[in-house]
């Protein structure tokens, strides 16, 4: 049998999945950072020059409503 949901269970949903995938983007750009310090250490290269380039910007509250806005909004597509 399907799980029906009403629309405010499906909101929610789309809403933990934008904020799931912005943790993820976060995590892997937080990655990159650290491996290019790393880098950065290896060919004594200026650390503070890779954390301006590559520290990456914590998203906030709106961001995740905007994308669970897009994920709700392709998904309530007939």
């Amino acid at each position: 049998m399907a799980d029906n949901k009403n629309p405010f269970e499906i909101r929610l949903e789309t809403l933990k999945m934008a904020k799931d995938m912005m943790d993820a983007q976060m995590q892997l750009q937080e990655q990159i950072m650290y491996e290019m310090i790393d880098h950065a250490k290896e060919q004594g290269q200026s650390i503070k020059e890779v954390m301006d380039t590559y520290l990456p910007e914590m998203y906030n509250p709106n961001k995740v409503i905007q994308k669970a806005t897009e994920f709700y909004t392709y998904i309530s597509k007939k």
